[in-house]
């Protein structure tokens, strides 16, 4: 029985290869489209899982607030929040602490490198965290100060195959090498984590050299990390911890709160300051996965929709069988084979495309995912759910209307096509493009939002600017300063270079590389204290260098600022931004000029206001920013080097490049040369955007694609099913046009439906994704017009090519037909 269930279903798909075609191609796209889409959900859900205490683990963070009133949301915390976690709750069995302080050398005799992905951390590290130690003792590697563990990847790198444990290495952060022994080999942390690294320092290290402190409450600069005993939290804990914070620093409460949450709703759900890494974003995530959803849905309704559409010319076929004896349970076997195996078919082909998809969509992604569907048993459980799913969803319908056709009236010849059937294919078709123009607008909005925020003015000069990270030298400070005036008074004499600017960070490095601080306040309006500002280091050439606009007062000024008695590298001037000016409660921008500022135990003289600049991407608002004067380029990790606006040709910046890589080398002979550009790193904050945009738009493309398909094998069928009234109509006069307007006017009716019903949505859902960003785009009727227009005319062509060919044909030919 089941052989000849099997011999019919072939031989249906071979009477109909057009439909069967289009049934797997289109279930093809949609089951690639939507295993991919969950490769990429599952991965970035997957985040920091890892550990086998992940579920135990939380991270403790800080609110800033003045008056009760939210600033800002800082992703590091005190080191006294550890200590007092572990010794005052019982619920703690252990914490993890993190402090990145920037780029650091090491070497290992010639071989020497600048390292960005080093943390010093407390034992806790490695106790807390699952952290593979390939060798070294888990219990001790980190408990003594000058230790540090490698990756595999460093310990590579450093000693080759030489087993690097005991052995010493050369760490220098800005001033001295400090030497190091490495007390540990860890296996290279894995890519799904929100906190990567390759080198560990002992905190103890930063204790001895830079006098931390474990039961520190000044300063939030470690990453922290409390260890439960138990499988939860309970509700009341962060308000039990908090007691606990402000009794110890005895501070306001309305002024801090620490913020406990789960390790593995970092990725995708924290969007703080200071954070470690890019994070991802939940609602990106949640976005692919509709479309996902979308696309699959769209290839089962074409099942279905044709599948009943065939449903008058297999009539025939079910009241024969039915006289001849087969029962409903026998037919509706049969249908539901025709659905499996269709299914089965574009499952074999998905696998297979997915070999040539997958590496794309990582080119696009940017990320390194597998599909290893045999050694993956979620992944394998996912599959064979949406197989079953998806025979079941384009296989029930179909088997349970064809199979209750009553002999009688099929043999008979007064079978018609039911209002159910028609209204279902209609509501189908609808759908479909309904969903489509969703797909559409999402796309547009997507495309318009990240060329608004790359397009957008922001304040300063971007544009051919070289940017040379400061090396790591272990020369005493008044040489280093005096190597870094030398360096940038031989760039100064190259006629292709404008201007040489030295500063603490740049623009588009995040918010990690700015230094923030709640100790400001104004002398006059007593305002400031408890609010956040943030600020860095620049020299006299920043401003114009950078073309910031001057709202009020006077650039910094190297030949009369005078230097600070008690401390030589502090100046006692500042440059405030609009927003920070408005922040200290000054009136105008010219009102601020001369106003006094307490910084620490220091005076500060405010000499200008400039203009709200984008510090960083326009996904985030404008901060209070303040810059202080570094006469001497004490605090110069970057060394902007700007170009002359004639020199745009890349020869011309292949000869800017080589010229200023000779003077580097002049100057620091054994540092490495690192540069870049800074409009195109800048606009590295939008990759990820863009990448989500290029995807959303394919998988939008295909999603149209397969609506088509459907679309033309309606249409195909309804051509085949009134060729003898075209061509009765064509005898009695009628021309091309009118055959395509009747034939036309009932599906663009239902496309028009689908338009109509999907604005309202398209538009709530773009308004709420635009309200991420801080700078968004304004939605105007154009967004919605063009997917509009484009559906339908897309759909119009596909329904005239094909009414075009029956139309064109000889009367003659179309009632002899059958």
């Amino acid at each position: 029985m089941l052989k000849n269930h099997f011999l019919v279903a072939f031989r249906n798909f071979k009477k109909k290869k057009a439909f069967t075609a289009i049934n797997v191609f289109g279930l093809t796209i949609g089951m690639t489209v939507a295993l991919l889409i969950l490769t990429y959900a599952r991965y970035e859900m997957s985040y920091d899982r890892f550990h086998p205490n992940a579920d135990n683990i939380y991270r403790v963070s800080v609110d800033i607030m003045q008056d009760g009133n939210f600033q800002v949301a800082d992703a590091q915390c005190y080191p006294g929040a550890g200590l007092m976690a572990k010794e005052e709750f019982p619920e703690i069995d252990d914490y993890a602490m993190a402090r990145e302080i920037g780029r650091i050398l090491f070497n290992n005799g010639g071989t020497a490198y600048n390292e960005d992905r080093v943390y010093l951390t407390n034992p806790g590290w490695l106790t807390v965290f699952d952290w593979q130690l390939i060798d070294g003792d888990r219990e001790t590697a980190l408990n003594e100060a000058n230790m540090v563990l490698l990756s595999e990847s460093a310990a590579k790198k450093y000693f080759g195959e030489e087993n690097p444990m005991g052995k010493m290495i050369g760490m220098t952060t800005g001033g001295a090498e400090v030497p190091m022994k490495v007390n540990g080999i860890f296996k290279d942390v894995p890519e799904n984590t929100h906190l990567g690294f390759d080198i560990l320092v002992s905190w103890e290290t930063g204790v001895k050299y830079m006098e931390w402190k474990y039961d520190e409450w000044g300063g939030n600069n470690e990453f922290m990390y409390l260890l439960s005993n138990q499988a939860e939290l309970d509700e009341d804990f962060e308000d039990r911890f908090n007691e606990g914070y402000w009794t110890k620093r005895e501070a306001e409460r309305g002024n801090e709160r620490l913020r406990v949450y789960p390790l593995t709703d970092i990725h995708l759900k924290s969007n703080r300051t200071f954070e470690a890494e890019a994070n991802g974003s939940e609602a990106m995530v949640n976005i692919l996965l509709m479309v996902a959803a979308f696309v699959l849905a769209i290839a089962w309704v074409n099942y279905i929709n044709l599948s009943t559409a065939r449903a008058m010319e297999r009539g025939k076929e079910v009241g024969v069988r039915k006289v001849l004896g087969s029962s409903k349970k026998s037919l509706i076997i049969q249908f539901f084979t025709e659905a499996i195996l269709i299914n089965l078919l574009a499952l074999i082909l998905t696998l297979t495309s997915l070999q040539g998809a997958l590496p794309l969509f990582n080119n696009l992604t940017g990320l390194s995912l597998t599909f290893d569907l045999f050694n993956d048993p979620g992944l394998l459980a996912q599959l064979a759910g949406m197989f079953v799913l998806g025979a079941l969803a384009s296989g029930l319908y179909p088997s349970l209307v064809l199979s209750n056709y009553k002999p009688l009236t099929v043999l008979t010849g007064r079978l018609k096509d039911s209002g159910k059937g028609l209204l279902l294919r209609k509501g189908l078709v609808i759908f479909q493009f309904t969903a489509t123009m969703l797909l559409l607008v999402g796309t547009i909005t997507v495309y318009n939002q990240v060329n608004y925020m790359r397009s957008k003015d922001l304040g300063m000069d971007l544009e051919r600017t070289i940017v040379v990270k400061s090396p790591l030298v272990t020369d005493k400070r008044d040489i280093r300063i005096e190597k870094r005036n030398t360096f940038k008074n031989e760039l100064t004499r190259m006629s292709q270079v404008a201007a040489v600017s030295f500063s603490g960070t740049l623009f588009g490095q995040g918010d990690g590389d700015m230094n923030t601080t709640t100790g400001l306040q104004s002398v006059t309006t007593e305002i400031g204290k408890g609010l956040n500002f943030s600020f860095f280091n620049v020299d006299d050439q920043f401003i114009p260098a950078f073309d910031i606009e001057l709202l009020a007062g006077r650039n910094f000024n190297r030949e009369t600022e005078v230097e600070a008695v008690d401390d030589p590298g502090n100046y006692h001037v500042m440059i405030l931004n609009e927003s920070s000016r408005k922040l200290f409660g000054f009136a105008s921008n010219e009102a601020a000029i001369e106003e006094k500022i307490w910084f620490g135990n220091n005076h500060y003289k405010v000499v200008g206001v400039i203009n709200d600049y984008n510090h960083n991407s326009l996904k985030s608002q404008v901060s209070p920013i303040i810059f202080l004067f570094d006469k001497l380029g004490r605090h110069a990790d970057f060394m902007s080097v700007k170009i002359n606006a004639g020199s745009n040709a890349d020869d011309s910046y292949k000869s800017v490049l080589a010229d200023l890589q000779d003077v580097y080398r002049d100057v620091y002979p054994t540092s490495d040369f690192e540069y870049y550009f800074l409009n195109e790193q800048f606009n590295e904050q939008y990759k990820a955007d863009q990448q989500f945009g290029l995807v959303f738009s394919i998988f939008s493309g295909l999603s149209i694609l397969i609506s088509i398909l459907g679309l033309f094998g309606l249409g195909l069928y309804e051509m085949q099913q009134r060729i003898k009234e075209i061509g009765i109509r064509k005898v009695l006069g009628a021309s091309s046009s009118n055959i395509i307007g009747l034939l036309s006017i009932n599906f663009l009716r239902l496309i028009i439906i689908s338009v109509i019903i999907s604005l309202p949505i398209a538009y709530l859902g773009a308004d709420a994704w635009l309200d991420s960003y801080a700078y968004r785009i304004g939605l105007s009727w154009v967004l919605f017009v063009i997917p509009a227009v484009t559906i339908v005319l897309v759909a119009m062509i596909t329904i005239i090519t094909q009414t075009l060919n029956v139309a064109r044909r000889n009367p003659v030919d179309a009632l002899r037909y059958e």
